[in-house]
């Protein structure tokens, strides 16, 4: 059976994911600090340990490059840095220090994605036609496993033709969904966000609160997907107050911080962002590359 290359672990960590992948019979691989090359030989899945924001973004940006499925192991105890593991749809979440039938969850999802990886025909491969309308409740909404099944039809329909575009495509959906949600539906300020990691998160217990609230964990979120012939658009609409999207457009830093860390990475994998008056609507559009 191939075995599992393990990066960036520390010394004791490193240790103990080794025992319990032998434990369940899965040969460990590397653990040097730095990402493994690509297709490395004998690999089938790669673990990677991050400690801190910036090694968690560079891991990231390796899977991208990477064709096997990743898993991204962050300190159970950083409760920021586990929230931004959760969300990077390039590979799975795992808790440090690992827990063995944890991990055995988890090498059991990466081999789901291997399969879906190596699977044959597209489903929506030829797709020349389709007009979809959907809705779920704020507090229902799997935003993840939303933006990546959206994100697999556009790629499966030619939109994107390597995974590394659909991946980008998936965390734009997401970064989309998430700002629906929280900032709009919710109505929750991004200065509530600590500015150190060991600080209280107020965000997330705020967050938290709204969601279990009857009235705003009920607001509604409505995504919109069309496909005509090589044009694609993806709409997110919330329930909340809206704001002025004119802001986007400010070449000043006010500007630049008032639109979010996330809007470069909602424009990047779209030909055109464009938002209604009220600014509680995000259209996305995309055309297939020739």
């Amino acid at each position: 059976m191939a075995g599992i290359f393990l990066v960036g672990f520390a010394e004791g960590d490193g240790r103990e994911a080794a025992a319990a992948l032998e434990r369940l019979g899965r040969a460990p691989l590397g653990g040097g600090p730095s990402a493994p090359p690509a297709g490395g030989a004998g690999a089938a899945f790669v673990l990677a340990a991050a400690y801190g924001s910036e090694e968690l973004r560079s891991l990231r940006a390796a899977a991208l490059d990477d064709d096997r499925p990743w898993a991204f192991c962050v300190p159970a105890s950083d409760r920021s840095l586990v929230a931004m593991a959760a969300s990077a749809r390039e590979g799975r979440l795992l808790l440090l220090p690992v827990d063995e039938r944890e991990l055995r969850r988890v090498l059991s999802a990466l081999g789901q994605d291997a399969r879906e990886r190596s699977s044959g025909a597209a489903a929506f491969s030829g797709l020349e036609r389709l007009s979809a309308a959907f809705s779920w409740r704020g507090a229902d909404l799997d935003v993840s496993r939303v933006a990546r099944a959206v994100a697999r039809i556009l790629a499966e329909s030619g939109f994107y033709p390597d995974r590394a575009g659909e991946d980008d495509c998936a965390l734009a959906l997401e970064e989309a969904l998430v700002n629906a949600v929280e900032h709009g539906n919710l109505g929750l300020d991004s200065s509530l966000k600590p500015a150190d990691p060991g600080d209280p998160d107020r965000f997330e217990e705020e967050r938290q609160r709204r969601l279990e609230d009857p009235e705003l964990g009920g607001r509604p979120i409505r995504l919109e997907l069309a496909v005509v012939g090589g044009r694609a658009e993806v709409s997110v609409e919330d329930s909340g107050e809206g704001f002025d999207p004119s802001i986007l457009e400010r070449p000043d830093s006010a500007g630049l911080a008032a639109s979010g860390k996330g809007y470069c990475l909602i424009r990047r994998p779209f030909d055109s962002v464009s938002h209604n008056a009220k600014g509680n609507r995000i259209t996305l559009a995309k055309r297939k590359p020739r």
